[in-house]
Order: C-alpha cells, then structure tokens, then sequence
C-alpha cells in the first residue's frame, strides 16, 4: 500500500521580510562607476597629449661594469667605442663599432668566441629596430689574442660591428641572451643552447658610444733655404807702360 506524505504545514512564526535600502544608500552605490567614468573621460584626453600607458620591457635595463649570469657565461660589458681594425678580409684598416667586455666561462668545456660560441648570445640594435650578432669577436687571455674562452680564465672580449663610412652613433644598445643546459628535440645529449629568436634579454644595455681619437700627425719639418751670396765681379785694371806715374 502506497503512502502519500503531504506537505507539513509549520505554525511557528514567521520572519518579518527584510527591509527595504535606504534610498541614500542605492545613490551611492551608482555614484562610485559614474566617479570612475568621469575619471576615464578626463584621463583619455590626457592620454593622447602624453602619449599613453608605457609597455613594461621584456628585457631589464642594466647598467654596464656589472656582472650578468648568462648561464654559460658571465658577461661584464665595459664600454662601447669606434675604432679602426683590420677587415677580414685584406689588409685595409675599417672602421668598427667595437664593444669591450670581460667574460667567463662557467662551463666544463672550452667555447668560441665566435659563431656556435658566445657571438650567439650577443646583440646591438640597429636603427631599423632589429637586433644584430657581431660580426667578429676578438679575446685577449693572459696577454695573448684568442679566439676561445677557456673554462674559468676570464678574457677581454671585443665585440665588432663593421660601419659605413658617413657613420657615427652617440649611442647603442646591446642585448644579451640566456644560454640554457639541455637536449634537443633528435638527440638525447645535453648541451649549452641559446635561442637567437626568443626576443626575452637577459640584460639591454644603453652604452655611450666614443668617438675614434684623432690621429696626431707628424710635424712638418721646413728645410732651410740656403742662400748663396752674389759675387760681384771685380773691375779689371788696365796695365800701364813701364816708366809711367802712379
């Protein structure tokens, strides 16, 4: 037999319903979004005159003669000037941009300087707005030219970039990249990588470019000039006859 359970009529009391707001407080709760919108509308046009919201970089600024962990390398950049060097190919002395740096290698094994080496995480930005790899890095260890940076001997590096002739930057900006220890995507071996196209910097460095000294010229030696005196020619003296007086 089926048992139906109706609906349990409750006789206790009942709540009173809950109050109406107060009027003052609907006012204020519609006066705060129209605050923000006249905020916005005044700082709209303020916007324009001034330029808008500045993007946050994706690279920090830094500042040069500290040191940047790279991962592979320790980098210090020092300064940036022009200078004159031998161009690769020939003997003619160019002009180059030429960005001097101190660098360590934190690594086990030893790195080029150049192309596959540190010349990959290296980088100045060119007025077209992209970023630029040297064209050569020159190293000096211990004294001596090298092409490598050995496993914890610091070398002073030059990073090179050729220039036209009617060149002459005041300023440049240097980015370097991080280098990360892994494998790639064919391979199970692990090795120090840097992505060239991984706009992400490490450091952006802003360096005040030195104009290259002018060369002192030799002093221009004058040769005297030797005067010979005229001679003048004597007057010849006519003899006279024998017997006649002075």
């Amino acid at each position: 037999m089926a048992i139906t359970i109706g609906r349990v009529q409750s006789y206790g009391p009942v709540p009173p319903p809950s109050p109406a707001p107060p009027a003052g407080r609907r006012t204020r709760r519609w006066a705060v979004p129209l605050a923000v919108g006249c905020a916005v509308a005044v700082l709209v046009p303020v916007l324009w005159v001034t330029g808008g919201f500045k993007e946050t970089p994706k690279e920090p600024v830094k500042q040069p003669g500290h040191p940047l962990d790279l991962g592979l390398f320790d980098v210090t950049v020092r300064d940036a000037r022009i200078g004159l060097a031998t161009a690769t190919f020939g003997s003619a002395k160019e002009r180059f941009l030429i960005v001097r740096m101190r660098v360590v290698n934190k690594g086990k094994e030893t790195e080029s300087l150049g192309l596959g080496g540190l010349s990959d995480g290296v980088s100045a930005l060119t007025k077209a707005g992209k970023w630029l790899r040297p064209e050569r890095i020159e190293g000096l260890a211990a004294g001596s030219k090298t092409d490598v940076v050995q496993p914890g001997l610091p070398v002073e590096a030059s990073a090179m970039w050729k220039m036209g002739p009617a060149d002459s930057p005041r300023k440049l900006t240097v980015g370097l990249r991080e280098w990360k220890y892994g494998h790639g995507f064919t391979d199970s071996t692990f090795n120090w990588t840097v992505d060239r196209e991984d706009k992400t910097l490490v450091g952006r460095l802003t360096l005040d470019v030195a104009a290259l000294p002018v060369q002192p010229q030799p002093p221009v030696t004058q040769t005297p000039v030797t005067r010979t005196p005229a001679v003048r020619p004597s007057a010849a003296r006519t003899p006279r006859p024998p017997g006649s007086r002075r």
